[in-house]
């Protein structure tokens, strides 16, 4: 999607500019047909530049706007919100992997020094029969 607003910008800068390279054919041929003297000639391919840049800049950021407000609507993560993401996760990971370090140090501490209990013997009891 970002690849087609880039391609639009890109034509409207190129329309831009074959528009403006053709109206200033158009000025240089006035000027060498004596219509317009070449000081009205440069005043008014000048004008037409600042004008451009200045419709170009405010193209830009209306372009600007709509893409955000589209953007938007997907609800895409922003980078910064990615990032974020990125370094919780790994603060996370780090945090499991000590937990997991912790419990097999533990594991192998109690088992050298627990013993192990001495098994017990049942107890008989022994009845002297009765003799009758």
């Amino acid at each position: 999607m970002e690849d087609l607003f880039k391609k639009f910008i890109y034509t409207g800068v190129g329309w831009i500019s074959v528009t403006t390279d053709r109206f200033k054919k158009v000025i240089n041929d006035f000027i060498s047909d004596g219509k317009i003297s070449e000081e009205e000639g440069k005043r008014i391919i000048d004008d037409l530049i600042k004008n451009t840049e200045t419709k170009k800049d405010e193209i830009e950021t209306q372009f600007g706007s709509v893409v955000d407000k589209i953007i938007k609507s997907f609800s895409f993560a922003t980078t910064a919100e990615v990032e974020a993401l990125e370094k919780k996760i790994a603060e996370l990971e780090a945090l499991v992997a000590k937990k997991s370090t912790e419990k097999t140090t533990t594991k192998t501490t109690a088992k050298k020094t627990t013993t192990k209990p001495k098994p017990t013997t049942k107890k008989t009891s022994t009845k002297k029969t009765q003799k009758k």
